[in-house]
């Protein structure tokens, strides 16, 4: 059975596809403060800005989920220098030197939220950041795709959508993913013989969807979940929703006054 690293495991993501991935994998999960874990699980706790730190946490894994990461639509430049540039290189250079086989970086669909949300995309648009989060994770795909390339670690490059348990309102309708959807599609990053270094969408079926994951589908991807399906009681639709939540991709991560990208 193969050990895999799960980076930011006590997050939202992480408690949602733990328990789907735990009879499948050894788990070794980490964070930077204690979390509760299940049974089967190697918690490791520690700072991913250390050097150090990556370098004994990934020792003998087979491959990397790389979860861990600041989020959030009024972060700013500084704020996201450590855990989200420092990091994910030296988690990087620490799978290059223990050679890791594979790397999967959750990206976001931010990467591309500046974009109108009147038109579908696919995994060759050019990322257009809708704040300091989403450019933050631009960084992480360049930084994991040069990793791949030079080193041969086969990599994905996992823009995710919603993966709030339930969906809330209609743009966040058009971008849902489930938790099986989603690791269904970390099995392919893990596993798939034709992984280089791939962009795929972390999306179940959804109406109208944002996004065409049609390189997803040729890796194997099959979605089980609609998103129709998952509405919470309290679901808006997108014309309950304001103007401006709605006409970008990033929703009000679009929108929201940019901070000054240094504090001076």
């Amino acid at each position: 059975m193969k050990t895999i690293l799960i980076t930011g495991a006590a997050g939202n993501v992480g408690r949602l596809i733990r328990p789907l991935m735990k009879d499948n994998y050894m788990l070794r999960v980490t964070g930077r403060n204690d979390f509760a874990t299940e049974v089967g699980e190697e918690k490791v706790i520690g700072d991913l800005t250390s050097a150090a730190f990556c370098r004994e946490v990934v020792r003998g894994v087979d491959g990397v989920v790389h979860l861990a990461g600041l989020v959030g639509p009024d972060v700013d430049f500084e704020d996201t220098l450590d855990p989200n540039y420092r990091a994910v290189l030296y988690l990087l250079e620490a799978c290059r030197a223990s050679k890791v086989g594979r790397f999967v970086f959750a990206s976001s669909h931010h990467i591309v939220g500046q974009y109108p949300s009147a038109r579908q995309y696919d995994h060759s648009v050019t990322p257009a950041p809708d704040g300091y989060y989403g450019l933050s994770k631009a960084f992480g795909e360049a930084a994991s795709a040069m990793y791949a390339q030079r080193y041969g670690i086969k990599t994905m490059l996992l823009r995710i959508g919603n993966a709030d348990p339930k969906v809330v309102d209609g743009r966040r309708e058009r971008i849902w993913t489930s938790g099986r959807d989603m690791v269904q599609l970390i099995e392919i990053g893990l596993m798939h013989p034709e992984i280089g270094c791939d962009v795929v969408y972390s999306v179940s079926n959804c109406p109208n969807a944002v996004f065409d994951n049609i390189r997803a589908e040729q890796l194997g991807y099959r979605p089980q979940d609609f998103a129709g399906d998952h509405r919470a009681e309290e679901f808006r639709s997108l014309s309950e929703l304001p103007a401006e939540a709605t006409t970008k991709v990033g929703g009000f991560f679009a929108v929201n006054p940019l901070p000054a990208p240094t504090r001076d």
